[in-house]
């Protein structure tokens, strides 16, 4: 059978168990809209209950739940977070209650259309919903014209990047959420400066075949119901507790197609993904690309203990080059011991995380990855003890205000494996942290909301890297486990692979941005970025990178 027919079959088993009452809002949150940043304050503060990050997206009826909850439980805000929360709360809560008045370009008349545009009213270009508001159809223009520029001693770069397409999205019955998203895009400019950017980088129309145009799209049908949740297709989806970086799904990998299962229960929430990866591209002759099969499941189990922890355990593997395994299909299987029962052929990972709960205004967090290990060589530098060990704080204790900081280090080798195809990389981008093997990562970050209009963030990145030996010709001449393409090779490398040996490339990043929305669904944004760049082999380089542009989702 196929993936599709798969995931078609587990969606109409789960819906089957469906119990009667259902609540619309199906459909899902994208992982980058900005109330996930406003929930994970309150729930820092400790003013909102039961909202993890740690499995991104969330279902558009959960995040009007805990507005709600918001709504009963909130005491000692600040004036911008209350305009945030009411902002928030027409977005979602009206919508759910029908008490919403967006401003809808279809629906309005002409003389009234400028107005409307340039008011606090959410926006559609169309919309439809049942009597009983079980049942939803909601349409966006979507569309962004961004500037960016690169400054550097070698030389200075410019590129603009336009981007127009449209969203749909709603529930069927209260049961069924349904969205798509597509969008079709050009660049003006220096082409280099814009395959620096990973999304344009990794859309095969631009980047592969030097087209000028580029197009992306997600597309996810789902199933609801009062306990859990099930979905088929492809979205952006975040996992790990990291704030700069997730160490099991970040958004450093483009999305891609998965069947996912959540379920809940009280303190306790599991989560399961099987999804289908892009290994590495083979031109075939006559110049027809190839991808061999590539795949990817993970687990997770999440609980809230006593009301002071939170503890997650996961397991991911990555198997490839035949079909669907079907005890990877399986939610509750344990994926290290049926990786060993199938020959020891796959790339297994399993993790624990933990953070604090009911800490005022303070949140410690952490999180342990074994991608192998051996207790008998922990402390020697064993390559084969391959771990990322994230840690980190986040503050709410100033008005309006989040800081953040965090460590993170990536063993040697972390994500690469013996086997070609079983690396953990989906279209040559590594699924987890944007770092390389053998490397780690300082951060530090504070984000101000000026108003909940406007908000401002400084970042800092320190960043080390031991880099492997070449040859002239690219060819690896000492292997110290800092690319995730290039396993241990047992007659050529050492089996003992300290921690940041090699040659050492050290990057200073010091980032501004900004976000200010000042009428609804349009959106101003802007960046500033200066990386100083310290490499014993390429020398030491500076850049300036500044972009700033227009989005609107109408």
């Amino acid at each position: 059978m196929t993936f599709l027919r798969y995931g078609i079959l587990l969606i109409v088993f789960c819906v089957a168990l469906l119990p009667r009452q259902a609540a619309a809002q199906a459909e899902h949150v994208p992982v980058d809209h900005p109330v996930y940043q406003f929930l994970n304050r309150m729930h820092v503060r400790g003013t909102v209950e039961g909202y993890s990050r740690s499995s991104l997206p969330l279902e558009r009826k959960q995040v009007t739940g805990l507005l709600r909850l918001l709504d009963s439980s909130a005491t000692g805000l600040s004036g911008v977070e209350r305009d945030l929360q009411a902002r928030f709360r027409d977005e979602f809560v009206a919508e759910a209650d029908g008490t919403q008045q967006p401003a809808v370009l279809f629906e309005t008349p002409p003389a009234e259309l400028p107005a409307a545009t340039l008011s606090d009213r959410e926006k559609f270009l169309y919309r439809w919903r049942s009597d009983d508001r079980q049942s939803s159809f909601y349409m966006e223009l979507l569309g962004s014209l961004e500037y960016r520029t690169r400054l550097a001693e070698d030389g200075d770069a410019n590129v603009t990047v336009g981007q127009i397409g449209g969203r749909f999205r709603g529930t069927l019955g209260g049961i069924f959420g349904y969205q798509l998203a597509a969008t079709n895009g050009t660049t003006a400019g220096n082409r280099s400066l814009a395959l620096t950017d990973p999304q344009l980088r990794r859309s095969f129309t631009y980047g592969k075949l030097d087209n000028p145009f580029f197009d992306f799209a997600e597309a996810v049908v789902s199933g609801t119901w009062a306990w859990g949740s099930a979905s088929l297709g492809k979205e952006k989806r975040l996992s790990g507790t990291g704030h700069s970086n997730r160490a099991v799904l970040s958004t450093n990998a483009q999305p891609f197609d998965a069947l996912t299962l959540s379920l809940h229960a009280g303190d306790v929430r599991f989560s399961f993904l099987h999804g289908s990866l892009l290994s590495e591209l083979e031109m075939l002759e006559g110049g027809r690309p190839y991808y061999d099969a590539k795949y990817i499941a993970t687990h997770r189990l999440e609980a809230d203990l006593f009301g002071a922890l939170r503890l997650g355990v996961f397991e991911s593997v990555i198997y490839s080059g035949r079909q669907i395994d079907l005890a990877y299909l399986n939610p509750v299987n344990f994926y290290k011991s049926a990786e060993h029962a199938g020959g020891d052929r796959d790339n297994p990972l399993l993790g624990f995380e933990l953070s604090s709960l009911g800490i005022g205004g303070l949140e410690l967090y952490g999180s342990w990855l074994l991608d192998d290990v051996d207790f008998s060589r922990i402390g020697d530098s064993w390559w084969g003890n391959k771990f990322v060990f994230q840690a980190g704080a986040t503050s709410t204790h100033i008005v309006n205000t989040d800081f953040t900081v965090e460590y993170t280090r990536i063993n040697p080798y972390v994500y690469t494996h013996r086997l070609e195809g079983n690396q953990y990389t989906h279209n040559r981008d590594v699924l987890g942290l944007e770092i390389p093997p053998n490397s780690d990562e300082l951060y530090a970050s504070v984000r101000h909301w000026l108003s909940a209009e406007l908000w401002v963030e400084l970042e800092y990145r320190h960043r080390r890297h031991g880099r492997n030996e070449l040859d002239a010709e690219g060819n690896v001449i000492v292997n110290h486990g800092g690319d995730v393409y290039e396993s241990l090779d047992y007659v050529r490398d050492s089996d003992i692979a300290p921690f940041l040996d090699g040659p050492r490339d050290t990057v200073d990043l010091l980032t501004l941005l900004l976000r200010w929305e000042p009428w609804r669904n349009i959106i101003f944004a802007g960046q500033y970025r200066y990386r100083d760049r310290r490499s014993e082999i390429d020398g030491d380089r500076a850049d300036h990178y500044i972009s700033f542009g227009m989005w609107i989702e109408y």
